[in-house]
């Protein structure tokens, strides 16, 4: 049946506005500025179309509007429903202030008016241009020594300001719980595109003190700037400027007060931690260090840590380190100090590490041989592995224990009238990154666990999988093969070894939520964890914390790492492209060059020109010498689609840089709804590292340096049988003893 997207009425947006007004009102007033009340009583008080322009205002991108773009079939004339809003402080006229974002809103055609107007004032005619572009106009607009609001003022249009945003970003905050602009979702939600309503219809407000609430806005309004203040620093050399721009960050960190709301108190150390990554990468270490110091979370102990020990403050590095042992954050920050002080502070006639506990752990782990024909899929090529050996082998990674835990604790996530959801918008649960799920639902939460030692554990899940497998949330997904996972894990797990699990997400979700396992394996009662290791893979801190964690509570959990093995009879295909362009969305192909390589031999080819049905840019024929003359009666890529993919099929596809090739191949079979998926080698990453010193890695270079033949570099063909024979050296090096287990 065809999908009918529902007709909006034409004052949809009106209604949403009210309705979220109408929300904040009813469940925010404890928290209400005097700025934000008034905006809403005064808003309410405004005639019904003086409120519709207003709102499509709101709905807009920027705060400069101009009269002439106001006009509404369901508003009419704006003028006095501007004057309206003028008089009640919702716009304003232009100011001084405003022009920047003026010249940013302007047409060429008012540009042009301007500088017409500015000329009555010179006593130098300007060269002005009509066939001028907007931004050569621009530029000598801005270079006048002229008074460009008198000027904006004998316009015939008018122009306005919004006002009062500042309330208004509050408002919209104390619904959303973060900085929003606009209100698509409700829109969404009328398209029948978002879910609303699906867990409960009563809601309770995020925030019940003014200060709270005020400091949590803040935090939130920090992270546009923080992430300005990168770009904006990323040109910068002057010391004294960029020291500048910090400083008032470091006052604005340091003026937000220390909360106990976990929560707000996690928010305001990420908040600090990426300044105090920012100021590292200036290489304002005192800064780092002071934005560091504001936090109390981790990953900024890491920081401040390494920073004590780089700029030589040995006793303070061994010092917090010992508090960090003493009173850990979280597991990470545990073995982060653990490791760290063991290979810098080591006992008295003890010798000091030189690996990192992760690395030993990566370097000591067993090592599984798996075919390059599971190149970029490791946790395949593993599966494929235990699954020729008996196991039941699954992907299960966070998932997992994230479905279970929310089938678990549905109800006190979700429908529990005291369940932290404060909109009918949202899918998690507020109160689980803030830490205070567990001490809000410790009774309940403690007698469900009790549930996983008893024989109904299983029914209890199957209930729960019933009811709520496929509703949409942000804590788990449903893959159709989880009961299938969920249901031995219960039945065979160790005496409280879930409840032990689950206790820890529902007291610290945020940490213990993640860096599980990638495979879960089943083998008659034998359950496994395994974390799969693919050359050049590291192992994240988080990850050995969860490896640990389920270590401790009896589970079988550990590292393996894979090395590809290299079947001397492998089918490759070297494939080359030349295309229209660099985009493979939007650019087409014009030339596939592909060689079959096998036993160290080229044993067939591939070689057509393409009409990519669009014209070929003339940069492009000057680079590959093709010419749209040269593609007139040439197959489209439909036509050759079938044999090219019986001429791929079963083979490693080859390509220097195989992004790039293998994104454009993907991308014109997939206008034809045909799926490409095959295992893929690059040979500019293998012979950087298998032939590193070369100065340059394109092919034309490398064949130069080599002595590969290569005399029509840029026609597919010639290029792809070049690329094999990078292919047979690369293979070379690959297959002997040294390399085998890379």
């Amino acid at each position: 049946m065809a999908y009918h997207k529902p007709e909006l009425d034409s004052g949809y947006y009106l209604q949403h506005f009210n309705e979220l007004l109408q929300f904040v009102a009813a469940h925010y007033q404890a928290v209400l500025t005097a700025d934000s009340q008034a905006f809403i009583s005064d808003f309410a008080a405004l005639a019904p179309s003086a409120q519709l322009l207003l709102v499509r205002m709101l709905n807009r991108k920027g705060a400069v509007f101009c009269d002439s773009e106001l006009s509404y079939d369901e508003i009419g004339a704006p003028t006095p429903w501007l004057t309206l809003l003028q008089q009640q402080g919702f716009v304003a006229e232009l100011q001084t202030a405003d022009l920047a974002d003026f010249w940013l809103r302007l047409t060429k055609h008012t540009l042009w008016q301007l500088l017409e107007l500015a000329q009555q004032q010179l006593a130098v005619p300007l060269e002005l241009k009509k066939s001028a572009t907007k931004p050569q106009l621009l530029r000598i607009a801005l270079s006048l020594p002229v008074d460009w609001l008198a000027l904006i003022r004998q316009l015939p249009q008018r122009y306005v300001v919004l006002q009062r945003q500042a309330a208004l970003s509050y408002i919209y905050f104390l619904y959303f719980g973060r900085i929003e602009s606009n209100l698509s979702l409700f829109t969404l939600r009328d398209l029948g595109i978002r879910q609303t309503g699906q867990f409960k219809q009563v809601f309770q407000p995020r925030f019940t003190e003014l200060a709270q609430a005020q400091l949590a806005f803040s935090i939130a309004s920090a992270k546009a700037p923080i992430q300005a203040l990168t770009k904006k620093l990323k040109p910068l050399t002057d010391v004294a400027t960029i020291r500048a721009e910090l400083q008032p960050m470091l006052t604005m960190v340091e003026h937000w007060p220390q909360t106990d709301d976990p929560q707000l108190s996690t928010k305001r150390s990420e908040r600090c931690y990426q300044l105090g990554r920012i100021a590292e990468q200036q290489r304002q270490m005192d800064f780092a260090i002071a934005f560091y110091q504001q936090s109390a979370d981790f990953p900024a102990s890491e920081r401040l840590a390494r920073l004590y020990w780089q700029q030589g403050e040995r006793e303070q590095c061994q010092s917090y380190l010992q508090q960090l042992l003493n009173d850990p954050a979280c597991d990470e920050e545990w073995l982060f100090a653990d490791d760290f002080f063991t290979r810098h502070f080591p006992a008295p006639g003890t010798v000091s590490a030189k690996r990192s506990r992760l690395t030993e752990l990566l370097q000591q782990a067993p090592s599984i041989g798996v075919d390059e024909l599971y190149l970029g899929k490791a946790e395949q090529g593993v599966i494929a592995h235990y699954q020729r050996q008996g196991y039941q082998a699954f992907h299960a990674e966070n998932n997992l224990w994230l479905a279970l835990f929310a089938l678990w604790f549905w109800h006190e996530l979700f429908e529990h009238p005291a369940s932290a959801l404060h909109n009918p918008f949202e899918r998690r649960p507020r109160n689980l990154s803030a830490g205070l799920f567990y001490s809000q639902f410790a009774d309940s939460i403690e007698q469900k666990l009790q549930l996983l030692a008893e024989p109904t554990a299983t029914q209890y899940l199957l209930s729960a999988l019933a009811a709520h497998f496929g509703k949409r949330n942000s804590i788990c997904f449903w893959p159709q093969d989880l009961a299938e996972q969920l249901l031995p894990l219960v039945k065979q797990a160790p005496a409280k070894a879930l409840a032990t699990l689950l206790r820890h997400m529902a007291q610290d979700f945020q940490r213990c939520s993640s860096g599980y396992p990638d495979l879960l394996l089943i083998k008659g009662n034998e359950l496994a964890f395994v974390e799969v290791k693919a050359p050049g893979d590291k192992i994240q801190r988080h990850q050995l914390a969860r490896l640990l964690a389920l270590q401790q509570v009896g589970f079988n959990a550990r590292l393996e790492k894979l090395h590809w093995i290299i079947d001397p009879d492998r089918l490759y295909v070297v494939l080359d492209v030349e295309t229209t362009g660099g985009k493979a969305g939007s650019d087409r192909v014009i030339e596939i060059g592909a060689v079959k390589v096998q036993s160290g031999e080229i044993i067939d080819s591939f070689s057509t020109l393409l009409d990519p049905q669009r014209r070929i840019p003339s940069f492009i024929s000057r680079l590959t010498g093709i010419t749209n003359n040269m593609v007139v009666g040439a197959p489209t890529f439909a036509e050759i689609a079938d044999s090219l993919a019986a001429f791929l099929n079963g083979a490693v596809f080859v390509a220097h840089n195989v992004k790039f090739d293998y994104g454009f191949i993907k991308a014109e079979f997939a206008r034809l709804a045909i799926p490409l998926d095959m295992p893929q080698l690059c040979t500019v990453v293998n012979m950087r590292r298998f032939y590193p010193g070369h100065a340059s890695y394109s092919l034309g270079k490398l064949c130069q340096a080599l002595d590969i033949p290569l005399l029509n570099h840029h026609r597919a063909l010639d290029d792809a049988k070049a690329a094999a024979q990078l292919l047979l050296l690369i293979n070379h090096k690959r297959g002997k003893p040294e390399h085998a287990t890379t």
